[in-house]
């Protein structure tokens, strides 16, 4: 064994007796002289080949050294130091040393190949001396992600493409116990190149100078783990062409100049289920197959976490995997379970934030009252009292130091990494003052709803909005419609009743454009309870009205909007609304024109029709008359229904102070009912012009269910008039929008129809009898006259087949 190793061994072996006589931990002893747990874990060991002085001195006054004791520890560090390994080298100048300085690889890295091939074909590109390739790599990411493995697993792969030896230095860029001074870290790697102490410059400048002569015909991997900025790493980079550096940092070191960055991503489930399995063994996790995926996901796919989970199964043989599970369900004590030996998550978490500036540590401790998954600076701004540019700076120093997440402009916490600011904010804040921030952000989020809602109401007084149009009024609520509808529900639950009224109130007409996209069931119930515990039957009856249409519309539960519309006409006639009566009457009509009862709906619509004209509601009267075109249509009555299709057509056509997106959707409404008027009278080719027209305004403007129903029925069009395949291609494409919607009743009659154009083709009936079995199960649990009757249908062709 090299001299060398000896000597580490012997020092690291001294350093630990002297830690256990003195009845201190690692963490205690690092702690006491400013050091990091792990270089105190890698001196025991034998694995650092050049400790500091600095360090050893503050070792030695942590472990309470005097006399020869003390003597004897620096001196056996000092000796460490001294380049032994070259017996016989000349004395007078710098020895030729080949350092292999790389910690020991972890057996099991996981979910990293792809990175570690690419880094493979940099180090081939940098040693054959290709121009213009990156001779820096910065593998950044947040805590626990698991950096310093991956560099590690890295060097020791790439070892071989660089014979000038293997460099490794941890500048300990996060407290306690750093950053490390570029200075220093030039000195120990200028020893690890077999530079003597008598000959290493004072200068930091001369000692930069020094090493890039020593690395610049020689090929040298040198790793930089842990770094704090690019003022640190840039003196410690070697000059060689064929020197390749890979550098660890939580941030991306944007000012490196010339450097690769490489983000490291959350492992994926399959890769967390890999990682698990080689930590406590495959059979383990293969016997629990679900409770280990439960696993990678409480642990929010994070590697520290992942290795943490598994050291603690693997530890205790008696416990199963579920019964983890079990324990991390627990929110308040997860980041304690978390928890093994050295390792853990909230003690890596705890490093980055003790670096934030006060307003970033600020922001991210009020950033955990944000409901939704993602966010803005507007709304971080709200929830912490101050500006937006306040809020956007702060956001971003809070992903540079790698405890936030972004996506385009969007911010998000890891999982971990929110239940870590959940816990600072009960730690340093009171809880009046958690409460006022909670209270305000709701407020935020409610008066901005109503804001963003009245851009789409007709002739609305939009002065003083923030913004510009229904179109960036749409965009805002569709970004945040996690947050704003969290609030909704917390406004509820507390009692706010006309705040949670006049939101749903005001959301009525954006529903219109975005019927499947959120939950306007539960949104207009909750709108409905508030009302009725508010004592404002007038509104209650508003806001059944909208639940109405939302359950028959959006959910296709026909019978249950048929009650709930008739509570509504109730209301509304004991009240003397005429309007929502007359809107009551609408909405039943078009259940009826559904289920079979067009008769029953023309005289609900002649009604609704009537009550409009005498209250002066124009919009009201188009709507019911619109119904009726489509009542006499389902009776055969064609010519008559396009004639009023047509007049409501050009009715919307002039506006009539909708928004720009009200009129919009409103007209391609129209086009469809017309469109459907002139299939039913055999003129396919012109209804499917209109199902076209339909189709390219409903996309404009974001309504994504009626495009689908546009797309749905231009694909029926094209089927009536023998372009088959054309057909075949359109309806997929209406089945994808429906999916991806989860319209089950749609998606069971497209692949319905799908299912019999497969029929005509000759050898599909496998591709048939499929089909047909996908639309059986998309009928699931839907009760109703026409889903009964489809299911029937199925059932009998499927027997058939």
């Amino acid at each position: 064994m090299p001299t060398s190793q000896v000597q580490r061994e012997q020092f690291g072996g001294l350093l630990r007796t002297l830690r256990l006589e003195r009845g201190l931990t690692q963490e205690e002893l690092a702690e006491a002289a400013g050091s990091s747990v792990r270089g105190i874990r890698e001196m025991e060991r034998g694995r650092v080949r050049s400790p500091q002085r600095r360090t050893v001195v503050l070792l030695a006054d942590a472990l309470r050294l005097a006399g020869p004791d003390r003597d004897r520890f620096v001196a056996l560090a000092r000796a460490q130091r001294q380049p032994h390994d070259h017996v016989g080298a000349p004395r007078g100048g710098p020895t030729v040393v080949v350092p292999g300085e790389l910690p020991a690889a972890l057996p099991d890295l996981a979910g990293r190949a792809e990175i570690l091939q690419r880094l493979s074909t940099l180090a081939a590109d940098v040693t054959a001396g290709r121009p213009d390739t990156a001779s820096v790599v910065v593998l950044h990411g947040p805590p626990g992600i698991g950096k310093t493995s991956l560099a590690v697993a890295a060097g020791h792969l790439l070892s071989p493409t660089f014979a000038g030896g293997q460099l490794f230095v941890d500048l300990q860029g996060v407290p306690p116990g750093g950053p490390v001074d570029p200075a220093e870290a030039l000195a120990g790697l200028l020893r690890s190149l077999g530079v003597p102490d008598n000959r290493i410059p004072v200068s930091p400048a001369e000692r930069a100078g020094l090493f890039r002569t020593l690395t610049r015909d020689r090929p040298l991997l040198v790793v930089l783990d842990n770094a704090a900025n690019e003022a640190q790493v840039r003196p410690l980079l070697p000059a060689g062409r064929g020197c390749l550096a890979l550098v660890t940092c939580r941030r991306p070191l944007t000012g490196l100049a010339g450097a690769l960055r490489q983000p490291l991503d959350l492992l994926t489930p399959e890769a967390g289920r890999l990682l698990l399995a080689a930590i406590v063994g495959a059979d383990r996790i293969a016997a629990e197959p679900g409770a280990a995926d439960q696993l990678v996901t409480l642990c929010g796919r994070l590697p520290l976490a992942l290795r943490i989970a598994g050291n603690r199964l693997a530890s205790r043989p008696q416990w199963s995997v579920g019964w983890l599970v079990g324990l991390l369900r627990d929110q308040r004590r997860r980041l304690t379970v978390l928890t093994a030996g050295d390792l853990g998550i909230r003690s890596a978490f705890e490093v980055s934030y003790r670096q934030l500036d006060p307003t970033a540590a600020w922001a991210f401790r009020r950033a955990a009252l944000i409901p939704g998954t993602d966010f803005g600076p507007a709304l971080v701004a709200a929830v912490a009292g101050t500006d937006e540019e306040t809020a956007a700076a702060a956001l971003e120093e809070l992903v540079e130091a790698g405890v936030l997440l972004t996506t385009g402009d969007r911010y998000q916490f890891h999982d971990l990494v929110r239940l870590y600011a959940q816990e600072r904010l009960d730690a340093e804040e009171q809880a009046a003052c958690r409460t006022r921030a909670h209270d305000q952000m709701v407020d935020w989020l409610l008066r901005r709803v109503r804001q963003a809602g009245a851009m789409f109401e007709p002739v609305a007084c939009r002065a003083d909005s923030p913004f510009d149009d229904d179109r960036a009024a749409a965009y805002w609520l569709d970004r945040e419609s996690g947050n704003w509808l969290a609030a909704l529900r917390e406004a509820a639950r507390s009692g706010r009743h006309t705040d949670v009224v006049a939101a749903a109130r005001a959301l009525h007409w954006y529903s219109d454009a975005t019927s499947h996209r959120h939950p306007w069931e539960e949104i207009f119930s909750l709108g409905v309870a508030a009302a009725r515990a508010a004592g404002s039957p007038r509104d209650e009856a508003v806001l059944l009205n909208f639940l109405g249409w939302a359950r028959y519309f959006c959910r296709d539960r026909n019978t249950d909007g048929l009650a709930t519309l008739g509570q509504a006409l109730e209301l509304a006639r004991r009240t003397g609304d005429r309007r929502e009566e007359a809107w009551a009457l609408t909405y039943t009509a078009a259940i009826h024109i559904r289920t079979g009862r067009a008769g029953s709906a023309i005289d609900h619509c002649r009604r609704a029709v009537a009550l409009f004209r005498e209250i002066g509601y124009a919009l009201g009267e188009q709507s019911a008359a619109s119904a009726q075109g489509t009542a006499l249509a389902a009776l055969g009555r064609f010519a008559e229904a396009a004639e009023l299709h047509r007049e409501v057509l050009a009715f919307y056509g002039r506006g009539n102070d909708l928004s720009r997106t009200g009129a919009e959707v409103a007209q391609a409404g129209a086009m469809m009912s017309l469109g459907a008027d002139l299939a039913g009278m055999g003129r396919w080719r012109d209804a499917a012009d209109e199902y076209a027209r339909a189709r390219r305004v409903f996309h404009r403007c974001g309504a994504t269910f009626s495009e689908a129903n546009a797309v749905h029925r231009y694909g029926l069009a094209l089927r009536a008039l023998g372009e088959v395949d054309a057909a075949a291609e359109t309806l997929r494409a209406a089945l994808d929008l429906y999916a991806a919607l989860s319209c089950p009743w749609w998606e069971a009659q497209t692949l319905s129809t799908l299912a019999a154009l497969a029929d005509a083709a000759p050898g599909r009936a496998a591709d048939a009898r499929l089909l047909r079995q996908r639309a059986l199960a998309r009928c699931g649990e839907l009760d109703a006259p026409e889903v009964r009757t489809l299911r029937d249908t199925l059932r009998r062709e499927l027997a058939q087949s």
